[in-house]
């Protein structure tokens, strides 16, 4: 594991061009945004979604691609040691880095909170159970239920929004008789 989590931060501190932010702010992202986070992810679902974290592709542009690809390394090696897998049954580096490049490849929209709260529900089995081994096929399939159930947080959280708006508009509204004395008044 010691090994692992040294390839991926060896990765992460190559000298990135002058375009990208500052090894200090790449530390300060990585760290702010570590898997011990999670947990909050998921007591927030909203948050997550609403919430001010960047997205993938954000995080791609500010600080490069190979940044992006290990903060996905990290949170999936993570889920991965929290699982137990054994050493000899663990994903090799070279196939999380893949998995993460594929991700970021087909969910550069998802903000990192909500990353995280995907890899928390998977943490509680909400997608798939693993057995000894992790399946990186199985994850890109959870991914994909995971968009469903956050579409579904999206309706409902538009849908509090739109009511919220209706009681607001309700509060405000005046009957069609009030309205002719208002205008009387101005008058």
């Amino acid at each position: 594991m010691r090994k692992e989590r040294s390839e991926i931060e060896k990765s992460s501190k190559t000298l990135y061009p002058d375009t990208y932010k500052s090894q200090e702010e790449t530390r300060q992202l990585l760290t702010s945004f570590s898997p011990t986070l999670q947990p909050k992810c998921y007591a927030y679902p909203e948050r997550s979604i609403y919430g001010t974290a960047p997205t993938l592709a954000v995080v791609r542009r500010d600080y490069g691609e190979q940044v992006a690809v290990d903060w996905l390394t990290i949170q999936l090696n993570d889920y991965q040691n929290f699982v137990g897998v054994k050493e000899e049954n663990k994903l090799p580096i070279d196939t999380l880095k893949s998995l993460s490049a594929m991700i970021l490849g087909r969910y550069y929209f998802l903000k990192l909170s909500e990353l995280m709260l995907f890899l928390q529900k998977l943490k509680y089995g909400d997608y798939v159970e693993m057995y000894g081994i992790v399946d990186a096929v199985k994850i890109l399939k959870a991914l994909r239920l995971f968009m469903e159930d956050r579409a579904i947080l999206i309706d409902r959280a538009e849908q509090k929004r739109k009511e919220a708006e209706r009681e607001s508009y309700a509060r405000r509204a005046v009957s069609y008789e009030k309205y002719k004395q208002m205008k009387k008044c101005e008058k």
